[in-house]
């Protein structure tokens, strides 16, 4: 989110953030040492009161031990006692008490019967009685015990004359004055409760709920709820092991009102720092960011070309301003190298003339203005300078671009007021737009273009005679568009390559022949991605004239449109070659073909085949390893595969495709040579290659019967080729003359359509059945 604010807003969110975290760290520390003190507090306040609470019930049980003690120690009350002068031990007791404050003074017999007592009420009250048996047994110690729904603090000390003759028991209730006293002298609350059930508090206005009044809470923090009592027990058991329970509670509402008024005072004041300093902030990042907004503008200029800035900026400090300085100085080496960089983008490196993409731009824009009426027909010239390659090899490349560039003068300066443009496409193709003048004629331009294009040029005291090849095109007269204008004169260059000529034109009709040839190659692509049937394979059985039988077929490919129009294989393997599709062509093929081949397999029929393969397929990265991948999908034996390859094709990258080829034969694959005797090779080139297989061309074969000279050739060829250890395959038989001549001149095999044409699958189990 913070990318999407401003700078400015990002300083003052940066500075604001800053002093947030510090007042609420500083706030947090605070609250926590104030609540940390205050907890302290609480725990003291209560520990003294537990201390207080205990010395107090200690000194009244030294009190109640000492007036015991002197009460049991009386000689008149002993004899009292033992006559059992029922007014006299009254009158003893009521003034004894009188004198120490007791609340009970109590007499009893050895077996817990009360003799006299302070409180009538209690004389007949059986839990007395018990309770003194039980009492006797921890003398001379005060304990408390709840009698007549009252809580009193006892001791009893046994009448001794000399023998114990009686029990006195003498106590104070602990009444609204006692822990009044409690609450004084701790100044915390305090409460008595026997079995959960409250005996006596200092609370006012609290009942048998006393538990949920101590467990109250305050909510005035909203998230955090806050106990309104602290709260410590103090147990203290009698001789029958009842628990009497002093609960010493602290009132925190008091607290909490200091407490909240502190956090009150200190979120105000830090609200107030908050707001100083967002408003410092946000000066100071305004500060920073107005000469950053110039510096913006700047850059935006710069974005949109306008480089011109002679403003100086208004604010900021030294840094800034030079900064600035440096943008204005780099804006105009910026209009400096934008200038260079879009003349040479626009221009040939070498020759400083207009590079494709820049010549045909001006061009069209040439033609879209060019009025038939007022403005002359334009020529637009392709120049191929051909084997400018030995050139580079003999004399240098350096010297091949001084060649470069003086042919480029030299075109220039043929017709230098009607030369538009020059233009050069590739490394020796160069374009020139000539404007042909009213009473001036395409021969007339061409006849006085080619002598002085074709003189010697003298390049570093060199004379050199340069070949050229020329095509040309007229505008408007041959083509109105631009587009097509360049493909025709596109289409005249290729043609005079083709046909060895210098010059060239255009002729009708070769566009639409052109253009065929594309929708031909794009209806193929469109076909091989269908895979509908169109394209499809057919085998032609090659015979073995040694034992008569049929052991290998030529996997040949054929393309039907729905229409029923044939397509020429020659044709359209010629258009994929040149585009670049021959390697999803070839792909196509050995997939097709090796599923036929496990098919056959299936059968127990067991084929060799013979593939097709061409250059592009050979050096082509994957094509190894999509041979590998097909054999172990369809699991077709690799010696039962033959790949027949040109020798045109083998020297086009000689020892690349060799060392495919050896990869290739080492797994089993037999490699074939394809119309031998038509390329380049010979007899003792082929000895070097990793090949099986020699494939005579049927131009001998087709004549062989009648014509003698392709019989010695074919001769010769056959016993060469197997001193050099390679089966020899002759294609094109046509008649059994031609076959009877093969198998006396002891050639492996044999394939034509004396044998049979080529055929599909399913017709070719056919035919071999009826061959066998």
């Amino acid at each position: 989110m913070a990318s999407k604010l401003t700078l400015r807003k990002q300083i003052t969110f940066l500075g604001v953030s800053l002093v947030v975290l510090t007042v609420a760290s500083l706030l947090a520390v605070s609250l926590w040492k104030t609540i940390s003190s205050h907890n302290l507090q609480i725990n003291q306040r209560i520990t003294s009161a537990e201390n207080v609470l205990i010395e107090y019930l200690q000194a009244k049980e030294e009190l109640l031990l000492t007036a015991s003690k002197v009460l049991t120690a009386d000689f008149g009350f002993k004899q009292a006692v033992a006559s059992r002068d029922q007014a006299t031990i009254a009158s003893v007791l009521q003034n004894h008490g009188s004198r120490i404050n007791a609340s009970l003074m109590v007499l009893s017999d050895l077996n817990g019967e009360i003799i006299s007592s302070s409180n009538n009420q209690l004389t007949f009250d059986s839990t007395l009685s018990q309770s003194l048996m039980a009492i006797k047994q921890n003398l001379n110690k005060t304990q408390l015990m709840l009698l007549g729904g009252n809580l009193y603090q006892l001791i009893v000390l046994p009448v001794e004359a000399p023998r114990t003759i009686a029990y006195s028991v003498i106590g104070f209730q602990i009444d609204q004055a006692f822990v009044n006293e409690l609450k004084r002298l701790m100044t915390v609350e305090v409460s008595f409760i026997y079995n959960d059930a409250l005996i006596i508090s200092t609370l006012q206005n609290i009942d048998a709920s006393h538990k949920e009044h101590f467990k109250k809470t305050d909510n005035s923090w909203l998230l955090f709820e806050r106990k309104l009592y602290e709260n410590k027990l103090i147990t203290f058991t009698d001789s029958q092991n009842h628990e009497y329970i002093a609960q010493l509670s602290v009132d925190l509402s008091p607290s909490y009102i200091e407490l909240d008024k502190l956090v009150a005072i200190t979120l105000l004041i830090s609200l107030l720092i908050i707001g100083i300093t967002a408003i410092v902030c946000s000066f100071i990042a305004r500060s920073l960011t107005k000469p950053l907004q110039q510096l913006t503008q700047l850059s935006h200029d710069f974005a949109r070309g306008k480089y011109e800035h002679n403003s100086m900026m208004s604010d900021g400090g030294v840094e800034v301003l030079r900064l600035y300085s440096s943008f204005i100085q780099m804006g105009k080496k910026i209009e400096q190298r934008e200038i260079k960089i879009n003349y040479q983008a626009k221009h040939d490196a070498l020759t400083d003339v207009y590079n494709r993409t820049t010549f045909l731009e001006l061009l069209a824009e040439k033609i879209a203005l060019h009025d038939h009426n007022t403005d002359g027909s334009l020529l637009l010239m392709a120049i191929n300078v051909r084997n400018f390659k030995r050139i580079n090899d003999s004399l240098g490349s350096s010297t091949g671009d001084l060649t470069l560039r003086s042919v480029v003068e030299r075109i220039k300066a043929i017709y230098p007021e009607q030369t538009l443009m020059v233009g050069r496409f590739s490394g020796t193709e160069f374009w020139v737009v000539i404007n042909l003048k009213n009473n001036e004629s395409y021969e007339d331009i061409i006849e006085h273009f080619l002598p002085p294009l074709r003189a010697p040029l003298k390049v570093n005291k060199l004379w050199l005679n340069l070949n050229y090849c020329l095509g040309t095109c007229l505008f408007p007269e041959q083509s109105s568009d631009v587009k097509a204008v360049v493909r025709r004169t596109t289409i005249a260059l290729e043609a005079a390559k083709t046909e060895n000529a210098t010059l060239r034109a255009y002729q009708s009709g070769e566009d639409e022949a052109y253009l065929e040839r594309l929708n031909l190659l794009e209806e193929l692509r469109e076909t091989l991605t269908r895979d509908d049937g169109e394209l499809f394979m057919v085998y032609q059985p090659k015979l073995n004239l040694e034992n008569g039988k049929i052991e290998k077929v030529e996997s040949l490919i054929r393309w039907i449109k729905p229409n029923g129009q044939f397509v020429s294989p020659e044709l359209f393997i010629d258009l994929a070659e040149q585009s670049g599709l021959i390697i999803k062509l070839t792909h196509w093929v050995i997939d097709t073909v090796f599923k036929q081949q496990q098919e056959w397999q299936a059968k127990n029929l067991k084929l060799k085949v013979a593939i097709n393969i061409s250059a592009q397929d050979m050096i082509h990265t994957d094509f190894i390893d999509f041979i590998f991948e097909k054999i172990s999908q369809y699991h077709v034996d690799p010696k039962l595969v033959t790949l027949e390859i040109t020798e045109r094709d083998i020297m086009t990258n000689e020892d690349l495709v060799i060392s495919r080829l050896t990869q290739l034969k080492q797994t089993g694959i037999q490699i074939s040579v394809d119309d031998y005797g038509i390329g380049e090779s010979s007899l003792g080139k082929l000895k070097q290659l990793p090949i099986d297989e020699l494939k005579i061309d049927k131009a001998f074969i087709l004549e062989l019967d009648t014509s003698e000279k392709d019989q010695y050739i074919v001769q010769s060829t056959i016993e060469l080729s197997h001193q050099l250890g390679f089966s020899v395959v002759a294609e094109g038989v046509e008649n059994k003359a031609s076959l009877d001549m093969l198998k006396a001149m002891k050639c492996n095999h044999a394939q034509g359509y004396f044998i049979s044409r080529p055929i599909k699958s399913a017709e070719l189990l056919i035919w071999l059945n009826a061959y066998e």
